[in-house]
């Protein structure tokens, strides 16, 4: 049996993202009826942090959704993106090793998640090696054409960086002013 706050939480769930001003109103109910429900704790902070680009609130919304159902593989996800927005590498990472251990996880997701941190650091080898481990634990046709699509993607970055590095590698030959001459 479902209680009052698990029927506005599922209200909220149903209106969001397309209805906000209904579903902000029954997460309020929900959570005003209890306040450590998980399910609400969590759509509280998606909808902070997707609608109103509050992430402070966002965490906090998520470690709460957390702290009352540690198993919750969207509020992990979700949180997982949120920290790799603030560049909170250290404390993501240590989400990412959390998550894989639960059931139910979907390791081509936590891997592609560990190679956009890389990737958010400019380290596109390490990015690039996680990708292709993530397409290992892909099992069906759409996420192994994301994944290749995030491949593509940072491979291109790469042959960015490669180029730029050549354009910027110092002339050897510089001409000094004052004496006319040229120094090697």
């Amino acid at each position: 049996m479902s209680t009052l706050a698990d029927q506005y939480y599922i209200k909220a769930l149903d209106q969001y993202p397309y209805s906000l001003e209904e579903a902000i109103e029954n997460l309020g109910y929900a959570l005003s009826q209890n306040n450590d429900h998980s399910g609400a704790n969590y759509l509280m902070g998606k909808l902070h942090q997707e609608q109103m680009g509050d992430f402070q609130k966002a965490e906090e919304y998520y470690i709460k959704a957390l702290a009352n159902n540690p198993d919750d593989l969207k509020v992990c996800v979700d949180y997982i993106l949120l920290l790799i927005i603030l560049k909170e590498y250290d404390k993501t990472k240590k989400l990412i090793v959390y998550t894989n251990k639960l059931k139910g996880v979907d390791l081509s997701k936590t891997y592609s998640l560990h190679a956009l941190i890389y990737e958010h650091q400019h380290d596109y080898e390490k990015a690039l090696s996680l990708y292709q481990e993530a397409k290992l634990e892909a099992y069906n046709e759409d996420s192994l054409n994301h994944l290749n699509t995030e491949i593509q993607r940072v491979k291109m970055k790469k042959k960015l960086i490669d180029k730029s590095t050549i354009k910027e590698k110092p002339n050897k030959l510089c001409i000094d002013s004052k004496m006319n001459t040229v120094q090697s």
